[in-house]
């Protein structure tokens, strides 16, 4: 490693090397394969930037902009809600699971219970379940959860407004529709499953840093698999739809392509059949 790169890692805070990166290559042409995580406690901006400025473009799973998030939660606040999962918790699992979602919940009302006829107060946890749908009603738990970890940081979006900042082409290769309809196929019984295991969360979230730093996607897989997108819907069908759309660029060369790691697995196994050479770096010269 360069005496620069040490000191920039030793400067910036939370700076960390990226070692979720495959080399792709075909006929001469070069590509850069990136897994990454939406959510994350630290950066990855050094390594980032050597794999942007080495690619003429970057491709992302899905629109990250703020109006196209702004949709997703216009639409998971919608419907009739998932009291489903929150009558499938007991008392001590909910519990739990408000003491681990920092301030999401708060105090509901606290001086309702002196208004004149009492009244008990309402249950903050029932009303977060009943008014959203179950994928979002599970999401805003688990990364408020996150936050109060100190999980403030995204890959996805490091890379986003890097690739912004160095002028280079952005390409989606799914709509924000297209991501909503795949969050609506989780099966509930997946997210109930985990949301009983948060006594677990700390364990499971400290061994997927760990190995996501380390770039041993065979022990992310299996570290994970227990986690409700890692699903079928979620990640096989999507392996397919993201290969058949990122294969036009790959085939140009010089792109960067930034999937969640849980596809990389698949996607790796589909370009060596296609006869690219798959090959995981440990360090990006600039």
């Amino acid at each position: 490693m360069k005496l620069m790169d040490q000191l920039l890692y030793f400067i910036l805070p939370g700076e960390k090397k990226l070692k979720t990166v495959w080399e792709v290559e075909k006929d001469g042409k070069k590509n850069y394969l990136v897994g990454t995580a939406h959510f994350f406690p630290y950066h990855f901006r050094i390594s980032l930037k050597k794999i942007l400025r080495r690619s003429k473009r970057a491709l992302f799973e899905g629109p990250l902009d703020p109006k196209s998030m702004e949709q997703v939660v216009a639409h998971g606040s919608q419907g009739k809600g998932s009291l489903e999962i929150y009558e499938a918790l007991d008392s001590r699992t909910l519990r739990e699971i408000r003491g681990k979602a920092g301030d999401l919940f708060g105090d509901s009302h606290p001086l309702l219970q002196f208004l004149p006829g009492g009244g008990k107060p309402p249950d903050p946890v029932q009303a977060h379940f009943q008014r959203l749908r179950p994928w979002l009603a599970f999401f805003n738990i688990w990364t408020s959860y996150l936050k109060t970890k100190g999980w403030n940081g995204s890959v996805d979006l490091e890379a986003f407004e890097l690739s912004k900042k160095l002028g280079k082409e952005i390409h989606f290769l799914e709509t924000i529709e297209e991501q909503i309809q795949v969050l609506e196929q989780i099966p509930m019984e997946r997210m109930i499953r985990f949301l009983r295991k948060v006594d677990q969360w700390d364990e499971y979230s400290e061994s997927y840093v760990r190995a996501f730093l380390r770039g041993s996607l065979a022990s992310w897989m299996s570290g994970t698999s227990d986690f409700p997108s890692r699903c079928s819907p979620v990640i096989d069908e999507r392996d397919r739809v993201f290969y058949r759309r990122m294969k036009p660029f790959v085939e140009q060369g010089e792109s960067a392509v930034f999937l969640g790691a849980p596809h990389l697995y698949g996607v790796n196994r589909m370009l060596e059949t296609d006869g690219y050479r798959v090959e995981q770096i440990q360090e990006i010269e600039e």
